[in-house]
């Protein structure tokens, strides 16, 4: 017999009150010459509830999710020194995979426009508003602080963790009038918070910084740092950010592990 090697207490107590009810049940019946199609029915009831019990007493964890998520976007660069100024709409998709309920791998693509002040067409015009489109896809390790997952037996698995994450990826950005002609790759790094509201359904909240190696993602030849002066950041390159929040759905259920009793 086959029986889950992590069913709850709980479960095979309950089974064992069951069995012990239908022992006593039949030899009542026995003694009043009841019909035995009643003996049928017992036993039949105390064999769904052996196996169907323990299944659903502690479910197995799934391994995958996929989701959306949207926000706001900023620039930080040559343009402008400061998070959140001129934000942008950002959004994009999503896939986890999970290796236990502390480490996880997400790869994600995400859309969004930059936007920044530049100088007017004449030095006496007013600064006017620039906006540039990019397309960014990123793999990243994620590391929850607490054990997080469905809610168990153990007390150390909760339904709300933070987390942080760290990763590589690559972005797509227009140049001159050449929509997505020009790449950069750049390191995602950030922190988020998880919530399971709901079985399967979780929600997320991450704030992701891109660091790139490279320094022009305005498409302005002025902002394209040519002569190593401007110093934006350590790396003297630019950055972006987002701010988003996302809903997931969990798939791809883990196998039980079982193990073989004999019964003697």
């Amino acid at each position: 017999m086959h029986i889950p090697e992590k069913s709850s207490n709980f479960a095979l107590n309950f089974v064992l009150c069951i069995m012990c009810a239908h022992a006593c049940i039949r030899k009542q019946t026995a003694k009043m010459n009841k019909n035995r199609h009643i003996h049928l029915l017992i036993s039949f009831v105390v064999l769904i509830l052996f196996f169907v019990a323990p299944a659903h007493a502690e479910q197995q964890p799934y391994l995958c999710d996929i989701g959306v998520q949207g926000g706001m976007g900023y620039y930080i660069g040559d343009g402008q020194k400061h998070p959140f100024m001129h934000p942008r709409e950002v959004y994009g998709g999503q896939f986890r995979y999970k290796f236990n309920n502390r480490w996880a791998v997400q790869l994600k693509g995400q859309y969004q426009r930059i936007a920044l002040k530049v100088d007017g067409a004449t030095p006496v015009s007013e600064p006017i508003l620039w906006t540039n489109n990019m397309i960014n896809i990123d793999a990243v390790g994620e590391f929850n602080f607490f054990r997080y997952g469905e809610k168990t037996n153990d007390t150390r698995i909760k339904p709300i963790t933070p987390y942080i994450f760290l990763g590589f990826g690559m972005a797509l950005y227009d140049e001159m009038d050449d929509p997505y002609s020009n790449f950069a790759l750049y390191i995602p790094l950030g922190i988020g918070m998880k919530w399971r509201f709901a079985p399967r359904w979780q929600m997320l909240v991450a704030w992701q910084h891109n660091i790139y190696f490279w320094d022009d993602v305005e498409n302005r030849e002025e902002l394209g740092n040519t002569y190593d002066m401007n110093g934006s950041n350590f790396m003297n390159n630019d950055i972006t950010g987002q701010l988003t929040l996302g809903i997931v759905f969990e798939f791809a259920q883990q196998k039980g592990d079982c193990k073989h009793c004999s019964w003697k």
